[in-house]
């Protein structure tokens, strides 16, 4: 994270693209958690140990983040049904 100062004297603080995208995966645990009733690390786990962290969700960021968060959550759990077969 970078901190800039802009014209008008506010701080502004710039995130790399990691960041993002590391914001983005906590979004989308989160909202799991939620969707299911479990706990966020618990989903965590489960995503991680079925490779949908990296192989999945950052992978596929470009695509992923364009689309409705409910869309996204629906995709992974998908993913994550077909990855327990």
């Amino acid at each position: 994270m970078k901190q800039e100062i802009g014209s008008d004297g506010r701080e502004w603080c710039i995130l790399s693209k990691n960041e993002i995208q590391i914001g983005f995966l906590a979004q989308c645990i989160e909202r799991l958690a939620e969707s299911t009733g479990e706990n966020y690390i618990d989903i965590f786990d489960r995503l991680d140990n079925a490779n949908l962290t990296e192989g999945f969700i950052l992978k596929h960021y470009e695509s992923l983040h364009s689309q409705s968060i409910e869309t996204v959550i629906d995709d992974i759990l998908t993913a994550l049904h077909n990855r327990k077969k």
